[in-house]
């Protein structure tokens, strides 16, 4: 961790604090603390680095060094700064590291798990802190009695609001100002390469939700039923409405936004008698966010697995499921006289290629046996690889027999490969199948299958057709 991330850090949470003043429509009351999504979301990017300066900026403002300077040391003063800093820098410290051990060590679990172990980690860790907090000023303190009792829920639910919100955001920032790279990290801003960089749209949907929240605060302030504070939950659609449409990165920034705009209008609008409510939403909206931003990315990884069921990773050629279903298309779209048939073939003795040379020979024969192979097929042919070194052509508009012509072709066509110093003739055994009116592939494919291993049985690199 570089000095300038240090730095950056204890800037940050001393901004975010007086941000969070700013913002308080009562003395110590907002709705949201933002220092303490800058302190999880430090522990989380950085690990137990982020002790020191996030305990630094704590102590800096706890202590009030211009009062001490003027004032005279208070020893007891300086230790209340020290309990204070503690109070918040170990739960937060213990919560970011347990959510950096989470997301980076069990990462084999779906998106949601680990979302759903992210929340309760920050709802523990910010309870802790506002407990710690409290206790803390409850001991340091002669003004406020029973403080704990009164307050823990009010300063739990603040500062969860401010670790949902601000620990997204900075997990976007701090790793591009401090050029670290997290593999666990990546997944939840995955998607965003393909969606859309363009402004416009997102700036819609952002003042749509901006228009919402204040018109909810606008109407609850005229209005004196207390029912009407209710309907800040229903800014949670607009929210999801730019979670699931736009990127990641814009979803954290409404996110942010949003609040900025309740947390300043409570004050504002003269509505501070529902805060609790607002700040409820607050979360609601943050949580619903947070599985929200799961479904892109698990759209995203659907798409993956979809390719990787289309396409063979080494030989990039069709796989099997894609070529049933494709040859499925061709023959239920055919008239009752048209013919279709398959050719299935394999390597001749390809094990022993495996076996001599090793496996990555054999990868690179079966690449480039594939693509010259590819080459050679007509425009309308379709040509997969089943398993191993099997791999399956079909022949439209081909009968058995010019299949069995075709297919000895496609076998005078298997190179002799140069691979390093290896000089390697590939042969090929073939067997084909003509594709019967109303038949199944999959009934197809076993014919081809048993004129693969007849052809076989009869010494190799030879074609045998089966009716």
């Amino acid at each position: 961790m570089k000095p300038s991330a240090y730095v950056l850090l204890f800037f940050l949470w001393i901004g975010t604090f007086y941000a969070s003043e700013i913002m308080a429509f009562a003395e110590f009351i907002s709705l949201w603390y933002m220092p303490a999504g800058i302190s999880i979301a430090a522990f989380l990017i950085f690990g137990k680095r982020a002790f020191i300066p996030i305990f630094l900026a704590v102590f800096f403002l706890s202590f009030r060094f211009t009062e001490q300077l003027q004032q005279g040391l208070d020893p007891a003063h300086l230790a209340a700064a020290i309990l204070f800093a503690l109070a918040h820098t170990v739960p937060y410290g213990l919560g970011g590291l347990a959510a950096r051990y989470w997301l980076s060590h069990f990462i084999q679990h779906g998106l949601p798990i680990r979302i759903i172990g992210l929340l309760v980690i920050y709802a523990v860790s910010a309870l802790c802190a506002a407990i710690a907090g409290l206790f803390v000023w409850e001991f340091t303190t002669e003004t406020y009695d029973n403080i704990i009792e009164e307050g823990w829920f009010a300063w739990w639910l603040g500062d969860l609001v401010g670790v949902m919100v601000i620990a997204p955001l900075m997990c976007l920032i701090l790793p591009k100002f401090t050029n670290t790279r997290l593999a666990w990290l990546e997944e939840f801003y995955a998607h965003d390469r393909k969606l859309s960089a363009n402004l416009k749209p997102f700036l819609f949907k952002l003042c749509v939700a901006a228009a919402a929240v204040i018109g909810i605060l606008l109407l609850d302030s005229q209005l004196t039923h207390p029912g009407i504070a209710y309907f800040v939950f229903f800014v949670t659609i607009p929210q999801l409405w730019i979670v699931l449409t736009e990127r990641t990165s814009f979803a954290t920034t409404s996110l942010v936004v949003i609040t900025v705009i309740m947390a300043f209008g409570v004050g504002l609008f003269n509505v501070t008698d529902q805060a609790i409510t607002y700040q409820f939403a607050l979360y609601m909206t943050a949580a619903i966010s947070y599985f929200a931003v799961a479904v892109p990315a698990l759209i995203q990884r659907n798409i993956q697995l979809q390719e990787m069921s289309m396409v063979d990773l080494l030989t990039n050629l069709p796989t099997k499921w894609l070529f049933k279903t494709l040859v499925n298309q061709v023959v239920k779209s055919s008239r009752p006289n048209q013919n279709h048939s398959i050719a299935m073939y394999n390597l001749d003795h390809f094990k022993k290629i495996n076996d001599d040379y090793g496996e990555a020979i054999g990868d690179q024969v079966l690449i480039d046996s594939a693509q010259i192979m590819k080459n050679e097929l007509r425009d309308s042919e379709i040509l997969c690889r089943c398993e191993q070194d099997i791999f399956v052509v079909f022949m439209p508009n081909l009968d058995i027999d010019a299949a069995t012509k075709r297919a000895n072709e496609l076998r005078h066509k298997l190179p002799v490969l140069h691979i390093d110093d290896l000089i390697l003739p590939i042969r090929g055994s073939f067997g084909v199948a003509q594709v019967q009116f109303g038949e199944a592939i999959e009934e197809t494919v076993e014919r081809a299958t048993r004129a693969l291993q007849q052809a076989k049985q009869e010494g190799r690199n030879k074609v045998v057709a089966i009716s």
